[in-house]
């Protein structure tokens, strides 16, 4: 079988940044770190290229750096910082908590490195069972280091998080309430010599694991409108 090759296609200097989705047991999707507390997946991204003074350019002649919004959503163990054991109170039996994010990235385009970050609200299902969980329970903002140098550089579509801090609304952020770390998995397909290659809608796709060799699908849940997105998996 020929190794899997990630300098087949520059189409990773372009993919968009995102933040990740995390269950509990056997909810986990297929591959996640067993450690990982919650996994996000971006749902949506609004990218713009900037020029070294910051202001925002159409070519990429011009630009030095790159900056985005996602809106992500996923979920997080119970028992996590995001996912506190006072839910069962509201929700008997939970065993996660919904959270939606919105991340905000400033990379370089030199190097891919970078900062992010944002808001989250964390979210269970209330009486009406009907919709997707949306009674918010608690909200917050979080920051990080961002390095997302090896899909800038066309050599592996995974990216990392250091350094990573959040704080709860309600109390004081000097000392954060919650650190984390993460690592980013871009989706892909892969064509019959085992290049990498964009993804497309409905077909099939992969991420790639840790040992930078094995090949992850995409689940059906971990889909957006039938295109396969980016999975964030944090560790608290």
């Amino acid at each position: 079988m020929k190794p899997l090759s990630w300098r087949s296609t520059a189409m990773w200097t372009a993919m968009p940044l995102m933040f990740l989705a995390l269950t509990a047991g056997s909810a986990l999707a297929g591959g996640v770190s067993p450690g990982a507390g919650l996994v996000l997946y971006e749902v949506t991204e609004d990218m713009y290229l900037l020029s070294r003074d910051g202001q925002p350019v159409r070519s990429l002649a011009q630009a030095t750096r790159r900056s985005a919004v996602a809106q992500l959503t996923g979920f997080a163990k119970l028992g996590t910082p995001l996912c506190p054991w006072e839910v069962l109170m509201l929700t008997p039996g939970a065993t996660r908590c919904t959270v939606n994010a919105s991340g905000a990235d400033n990379l370089s385009l030199a190097d891919g490195k970078g900062t992010l970050g944002g808001t989250f609200a964390v979210v269970v299902q209330d009486t009406n069972i009907v919709d997707a969980p949306e009674f918010v329970v608690m909200t917050g903002s979080f920051a990080a280091d961002a390095d997302l140098s090896l899909p800038f550089a066309s050599v592996a579509p995974i990216g990392f998080l250091t350094g990573g801090k959040g704080c709860i609304d309600g109390y004081p952020c000097n000392t954060p309430a919650f650190t984390f770390s993460g690592t980013f998995r871009l989706p892909f397909e892969t064509d019959p010599n085992r290049h990498a290659v964009k993804s497309r809608r409905y077909l099939s796709a992969y991420y790639l694991a840790d040992d930078f060799s094995t090949l992850l699908p995409v689940e059906p849940n971990e889909r957006s409108i039938g295109l396969p997105t980016v999975r964030l998996e944090i560790k608290f």
